[in-house]
């Protein structure tokens, strides 16, 4: 009789317990009104694949990209940085655009994709998560 009344207790124990999380999860989320959508970042390295330099300048680059992208998704966030990677023992330094998407899909991503590997001969590296956002301005 014991055992079931002490079982019977942790059961119940842990459904308010569970209860309580879940609920205040939900209470958060409601707070900012956030939307789900995939998050996708480009890494777009400037080097030439072929050369393995730069041989275009960054800022003509960032402008070539910006109307490329722009033709495929509805807005993007754009950071320059410096790349490393090893090519056998030689380190090479590459200039990167890091671009931030939300709100697209695969298949815009993959035309984008294509056109700039095609069209810049530069290698790009392509992440996708889910996200939670919402765009707040006053």
């Amino acid at each position: 009789m014991k055992k079931k009344l002490y079982l019977i207790g942790v059961l119940i124990l842990c459904i308010v317990t569970l209860s309580g999380c879940i609920s205040s999860a939900e209470k958060k989320s409601d707070q900012l009104g956030l939307e789900s959508s995939d998050r996708y970042e480009l890494l777009i390295g400037l080097n030439d694949v072929g050369t393995g330099k730069q041989v275009m300048d960054t800022q003509e680059a960032i402008e070539i990209i910006k109307m490329k992208l722009l033709s495929h998704v509805s807005g993007v966030t754009i950071t320059v940085s410096n790349g490393y990677y090893y090519v056998g023992a030689f380190i090479v330094d590459e200039t990167t655009l890091n671009c931030v998407i939300y709100g697209a899909d695969d298949e815009s991503i993959a035309a984008l994709v294509d056109e700039i590997n095609s069209d810049m001969n530069v290698s790009v590296l392509v992440s996708k998560t889910p996200s939670q956002y919402r765009l707040i301005t006053p």
